[in-house]
């Protein structure tokens, strides 16, 4: 990651700097003591020594902490706090993608896009474009299959290539994340696949499968729209005003939380761009993946 390459090479150029000085202070030190006999000069020439040791062989954290891919779906995620965190899957798609990015830099919201990695592949800029904005990237797979009734034989090679191989296609493109965010396509996923990941170095520095709070079904009731899930309004031609109001229902009861949408239909886009105000309207603030209190 670019982020953490920069990172790297400033810590390393400031360590060089360091030994450099301590060396330069050493040696005045230790010539100070020689002529002086000074047996205070020789106690500060030790603790000078012991510090560069320390330095030295001190393990410096670059980039993601270790947080480990969980055996079940995580769910619950920010509710209770008045924040909306936005995130949208299946992207990047051209003439969808890019207006959700128009409607999101015209409120200043960053949010968390959810992407597949042939979507990555076929779309770099609308992915620079993405980055340059200060939006949070997350891992979908690479070709958004469902993690289920894998053959016993193949699984480890088709997780590998789906989560693994798809992280190695973000990886540039994740230079605004804290920390790396996997979603399982269709919620579909085994702990087993978990014990694997976390047994690769990539692997065990995710967090996820991560679920989402407001926006995984459509709910109706009595004629009120309760919950809504953008793909499930479309499909069924729920208009987008009854579609927004399950949203701001479900947002509202919770006290705000991680919105599932998806930039793949003119219509989330026409969704978010009237939704945005109204959750503003209600006294929620926005926030991404990167402000969770991931424990």
């Amino acid at each position: 990651m670019l982020g953490m390459k920069y990172a790297r090479n400033d810590i390393v150029s400031s360590m060089y700097l360091l030994n450099l000085f301590t060396m330069k202070c050493t040696d005045y030190i230790s010539k100070s003591a020689k002529q002086n006999g000074d047996f205070i000069m020789k106690k500060i020439l030790f603790f000078v020594l012991l510090s560069t040791l320390s330095l030295s062989n001190a393990q410096i954290n670059f980039g993601v902490e270790d947080k480990d891919f969980s055996k079940g779906n995580i769910g619950n995620i920010h509710t209770g706090h008045n924040e909306i965190i936005l995130t949208f899957d299946d992207g990047p798609v051209p003439g969808v993608t890019d207006k959700v990015l128009d409607i999101l830099s015209e409120h200043n919201i960053k949010a968390t896009f959810f992407v597949i990695g042939n979507n990555v592949k076929a779309n770099p800029k609308l992915m620079k474009r993405m980055v340059d904005e200060g939006h949070i990237i997350g891992n979908h797979s690479m070709s958004h299959i469902a993690l289920q009734h894998l053959d016993p034989l193949t699984w480890k090679d088709i997780v590998n290539r789906e989560i693994l191989d798809a992280h190695s296609v973000i990886t540039p493109y994740l230079v605004n994340n804290k920390h790396f965010y996997f979603r399982a396509p269709y919620a579909a996923w085994d702990k087993s696949f978990a014990e694997f990941l976390n047994e690769n170095e990539i692997g065990k520095q995710y967090i996820g499968p991560i679920l989402w709070d407001i926006g995984g079904e459509l709910e109706v009731k009595d004629g009120k729209y309760l919950q809504a899930a953008d793909w499930e309004c479309w499909s069924k031609k729920i208009s987008i005003d009854d579609c927004m109001s399950g949203y701001l229902y479900e947002a509202t009861k919770r006290k705000g939380g991680v919105i599932l949408m998806h930039d793949l239909r003119h219509q989330s886009a026409e969704l978010l761009a009237k939704m945005i105000p109204e959750l503003e309207d209600r006294g929620f603030t926005f926030s991404t993946m990167n402000d969770v209190n991931w424990k």
